[in-house]
């Protein structure tokens, strides 16, 4: 990929991060200091950033479960519109997932909308490049996750066991 750069993210990302969730149409957003300038302060060796001309173009979040640390979870992902790098997220995600395979997870696991074809076939992607089997089940229902008469979607989780 000409001109793209994976690195870990730093504090100095985490507005841009910010930015790309709050111009995706498909992620919650979060509050600048308590997710993105922690997640990028104490969760970077997990996670993982894609650098275009000195820009955040695209990212990924991730986290060893503390209950299950041989399982790495993917939280948030997003890339800027219009970037110019094909298979940016999906390169990312692998470029982050292969250093946790390095570090010893057999899992990944990923909470996703089921009506989000793009994360879904993200995952059956990831799964195949893995080598792993993928299973999926119910994390979250609609009525845990709807709060103050604002409805949200059912979350799913998406699990695949490295073989």
């Amino acid at each position: 990929m000409e001109n793209v750069i994976f690195t870990r993210p730093e504090a100095c990302h985490a507005q841009e991060v910010k930015t790309l969730v709050d111009e995706s149409e498909q992620l919650d957003s979060n509050s600048l200091y308590i997710i993105y300038l922690i997640w990028c302060s104490f969760f970077s060796q997990n996670s993982a950033i894609a650098i275009k001309n000195n820009e955040v173009i695209s990212f990924v979040t991730g986290f060893r479960k503390p209950d299950d640390p041989e399982t790495y979870f993917l939280w948030q992902t997003a890339a800027k519109k219009r970037h110019g790098v094909a298979n940016l997220g999906l390169n990312l995600i692998l470029y982050a997932v292969e250093k946790e395979i390095e570090n010893g997870i057999k899992a990944i696991e990923a909470s996703v909308n089921k009506n989000n074809t793009p994360i879904v076939m993200l995952m059956k992607t990831l799964n195949k490049r893995v080598g792993g089997n993928l299973s999926t089940t119910s994390l979250f229902s609609s009525e845990q996750l709807s709060h103050e008469g604002m409805q949200h979607h059912e979350e799913t989780l998406m699990r695949i066991e490295i073989n």
